[in-house]
């Protein structure tokens, strides 16, 4: 183990982790990052939606320049998976990943989340990279006005976030995936009268290509064309760490914080997607702007 006793271990190096390295290294405080490098930013082609960036930033150069700007503060960022986070009795937190370890008066849980791929899609991740699919509305609905677009998800987030991307003023189909029955006849209605098409059969074959669109092969033989596809399938968020010390998580795995992003765990602190809000980039960095300075205040 490191017995350096850091003032604060980041695990998470996303917007949120960042963030917070940034504020802790300016507070001058003692501070690690501990990042897996799976951070979503690397799956966005190009955001619009983060101030300052009016002409859009591809989300790995956003990450690379958040990492230079934690760098500017001499905070150190070591690519590590931890696999296990326990609290000693003098209160201080062990973060391990294998055979190493590292100690720290407080910890910010920055895992962010993951959102649920869609099995058997050829061309997936080059859809992905094109911007043919995508995982984000709030993020880039924006970008969808006047296309034809298809969310694939089953009653509940699929129909919401079809709803949801109806009013971009786009052509929508929901491929419901066999969950139509599923829907209470008000909902239908309010599909309808948002301009929204359901293709009710489940998905046979999706193709994406570059250039070339999104093309749905139904098991019913019906072939439809996309411009984008949003799988609208569900998010999962990576609370295990947290939650085994005593945090409490919503069912999707989001973790209850209070005002200052404290966990029910006493130092032990959550920001961006792992943490109970709109999982957004401005979102994380306020997130990590709060917590970083509760902690500088309780150092």
């Amino acid at each position: 183990m490191n017995h350096d006793l850091l003032d604060c271990l980041i695990i998470g190096g996303g917007a949120a982790g960042l963030t917070a390295a940034v504020y802790l290294g300016r507070y001058r405080r003692r501070v690690l990052v501990l990042d897996a490098g799976d951070s979503r930013l690397k799956w966005i082609p190009r955001t619009r939606n983060v101030p300052g960036f009016p002409e859009g930033i591809e989300g790995p150069e956003l990450l690379e320049r958040m990492r230079q700007h934690a760098r500017v503060y001499d905070v150190p960022i070591e690519q590590v998976l931890v696999d296990a986070l326990r609290r000693e009795p003098d209160g201080s937190f062990v973060a391990q990943a294998g055979e190493r370890s590292w100690r720290a008066r407080f910890v910010i849980y920055a895992t962010g989340a993951r959102d649920v791929v869609p099995e058997g899609v050829d061309g997936f991740h080059d859809g992905l990279s094109a911007g043919q699919v995508r995982f984000c509305p709030v993020c880039d609905g924006f970008e969808t006005q006047g296309q034809r677009v298809a969310v694939l998800g089953k009653a509940g987030h699929g129909l919401r976030e079809s709803l949801f991307i109806a009013g971009f003023g786009n052509e929508v189909t929901w491929l419901a995936m066999a969950s139509k029955d599923d829907v209470d006849p008000p909902d239908l209605e309010q599909l309808r009268e948002a301009g929204v098409r359901i293709a009710d059969s489940p998905p046979q074959q999706i193709e994406c290509g570059v250039g070339s669109g999104v093309r749905v092969k139904l098991r019913n033989g019906q072939l439809l064309e996309f411009d984008t596809l949003y799988p609208a399938l569900g998010i999962t968020h990576a609370c295990g760490l947290a939650a085994a010390l005593g945090a409490r998580a919503q069912a999707d795995g989001q973790l209850e914080v209070d005002a200052h992003q404290q966990t029910a765990v006493d130092g032990l602190y959550a920001a961006g997607d792992v943490a109970v809000d709109l999982n957004q980039i401005a979102v994380a960095t306020g997130h990590a702007a709060i917590a970083a300075t509760a902690i500088h205040n309780r150092l």
